[in-house]
């Protein structure tokens, strides 16, 4: 089977509706940010909620969220997204979710090779170490089931503005 590839490059409050090949061009992305807003009740109590990333500032916490529709009557297989992590941003450690069942990888040399977090490795000095998740520039997501015909599937993922 044809294996059908996203690619999106985020920028912030950023909607991008996107067509794929012709074989597949009823699948489409559209790619939203919101700005994570921490409310307080009159107990004292904290609630994080989100809202259009319309405006965001140093030290907020951005989450970018990408909608993949697949507008056929047939399930598509061999879906792989692939995000850049915004310039002048951080991801956030364990933040990347799918609501499918996938495979969720990093790359921390932009987007040319992808692996685990645990098997991701940086050069420091004269030595190799496991790079730190604000090291990552891109995430990927591969699901590993279908999705299914006339069916919507979020994945998204955090970032930190510095």
């Amino acid at each position: 089977m044809k294996k059908v590839v996203l690619v999106t490059g985020i920028v912030t409050a950023l909607l991008l509706t996107t067509s794929l090949s012709a074989k597949e061009a009823a699948v489409t992305l559209s790619t939203k940010s919101y700005k994570e807003v921490v409310q307080v009740d009159s107990s004292g109590a904290k609630k994080v909620l989100l809202e259009e990333a319309k405006k965001v500032v140093p030290g907020d916490t951005v989450m970018y969220k990408n909608s993949i529709t697949n507008n056929t009557n047939k399930d598509v297989n061999d879906m792989v997204l692939n995000n850049a992590i915004p310039k002048h941003t951080e991801y956030v450690a364990d933040s990347a979710k799918c609501e499918k069942e996938c495979d969720i990888l990093f790359s921390v040399d932009g987007g040319k090779e992808f692996d685990k977090p645990e098997n991701l490795m940086v050069n420091s000095g004269d030595k190799a170490r496991l790079a730190l998740p604000k090291e990552y520039t891109n995430v990927r997501w591969i699901l590993t089931s279908a999705l299914d015909a006339n069916s919507i599937t979020d994945v998204s993922f955090k970032t930190k503005l510095q």
